[in-house]
């Protein structure tokens, strides 16, 4: 997990300005919103100040922590799969596409899906008690995964537990493609690896993970033109043959959502008053106030994602309630302490990251499902607000409450078909 957040941060952080020094073009249309976006100017200089301190902070913990070798796995078990892991997985699902299923009936169905994924979620999030499905979709998906690779014989892996895994997500996957929702799906991949491999320590990248990660690369870029309402697919060779300029520029990460942290951040300092008063930790308290929905709370506080966006981004409030920018956690470090907050707040999260590294693999159901839910947070991190950050951490706490209580409801007799002859539980 430490790894692949530090992958990320890479891409969030440095791929603008490895761009803009050399001279690729990431112009389009954000260069209305800044006009020195393709060059090197302070706003420029100050991102990557604040980049260099908060890797800084996550470089004494790595030489503090890391390096002194606390995150040591146990020895790998021959344990036979706990199917227990493989009801709460189908228990999970199944609440998943419920609750993605009334969501959908609510907001308008087809009709509703036809005017783009930000009219969608934007529809959902209006509704008054939706339910949100992504924390049980992806307990399902952890924990089928960890069972997932306790299985040995092929047989029960692909023939016995893999078919009704898939139809109790089925709903979810079908909504999100249609949708163009490709962070779900992405998250959804990365948590099955993570836990597939939970009790093994991963030292190279195989040149098959190297071929994996770039088709998934290219099949989310298509994801996103697909998603536009100007792209047409008529054919697979077509769409190549037509888009393959567009397709080339968003294999730079600084064309795609990888670059709106920068942007959000340079716009703010290109912008910001020379006496801009600083927060001073006021944006990390909106969680007291983020799960009472605003049918309950109508003059609840506008959180700091949302005040930014509105003033620098007001065509994207049109677009849907839940229409973000890509939020930069720099940035908001930057505006409640200066340049000494993205140290101090990469300095916490990094501390709190390592130490759930290291209690991964120990045969802890809430710990290493809470590890893997972890993820998304983490991925998250660098283009959200503290208040979505610890709003969603909170929310897959209960959801995995939820799971557990409903395992306990249900009459024993719904698993009686699921108990084999190579499982415990």
């Amino acid at each position: 997990m430490l790894f692949l957040f530090m992958i990320l941060f890479g891409m969030y952080g440095y791929s603008v300005p490895i761009s803009v020094f050399f001279d690729a073009d990431i112009g389009w249309h954000r260069v209305e919103k800044l006009r020195t976006w393709q060059k090197v100017d302070a706003t420029l200089f100050s991102f990557l100040i604040s980049n260099q301190l908060a890797l800084l902070a996550t470089s004494f913990l790595y030489l503090v922590f890391v390096r002194r070798k606390i995150m040591r796995l146990p020895s790998e078990s021959q344990q036979l799969p706990n199917i227990n892991y493989f009801r709460f997985a189908i228990i999970a699902g199944v609440l998943s596409s419920l609750s993605e299923g009334l969501n959908f009936v609510r907001a308008g169905g087809f009709g509703a899906i036809g005017q783009g994924k930000a009219f969608y979620q934007g529809a959902v999030n209006d509704l008054a008690l939706n339910i949100p499905y992504e924390g049980f979709f992806y307990i399902s998906i952890a924990l089928f995964a960890q069972f997932f690779a306790s299985v040995q014989r092929k047989s029960d892996k692909y023939l016995t537990y893999l078919p009704p895994f898939l139809l109790s997500i089925a709903f979810v996957l079908f909504i999100n493609l249609a949708i163009g929702e490709r962070g779900t799906l992405l998250v959804s991949i990365v948590i099955f690896v993570l836990g597939y491999t939970i009790k093994k320590r991963i030292v190279k990248i195989g040149f098959s993970y190297l071929v994996l990660l770039s088709f998934l690369y290219v099949a989310f870029n298509v994801l996103t033109l697909l998603r536009e309402k100007s792209v047409e697919y008529k054919g697979f060779g077509k769409f190549f043959a037509t888009y393959d300029q567009k397709l080339y520029k968003l294999m730079n990460p600084a064309n795609s959502e990888f670059g709106s942290p920068a942007l959000n951040y340079r716009i703010f300092i290109n912008q910001k008053p020379d006496d801009y008063d600083f927060k001073l930790g006021k944006s990390y308290t909106e969680i007291t106030t983020a799960f009472i929905p605003r049918y309950v709370y109508p003059n609840k506080p506008k959180g700091i994602i949302f005040e930014f966006r509105d003033q620098y981004f007001p065509e994207r409030k049109a677009m849907g309630s839940t229409a973000g920018t890509g939020f930069s956690s720099l940035m908001e470090a930057y505006m409640n302490f200066g340049y000494v907050g993205p140290f101090i707040v990469y300095l916490i999260f990094m501390f709190f990251l390592i130490y759930m590294e290291s209690k991964r693999g120990r045969e802890q159901l809430f710990a290493d499902l809470l590890y893997l839910l972890l993820f998304n947070v983490f991925l998250i991190f660098s283009r959200s607000a503290s208040q979505y950050i610890l709003y969603t951490l909170f929310l897959y706490i209960g959801q995995i409450l939820v799971v557990a209580m409903v395992y306990k409801l249900l009459p024993k007799q719904v698993f009686k078909i699921l108990k084999t002859t190579d499982a415990k539980g």
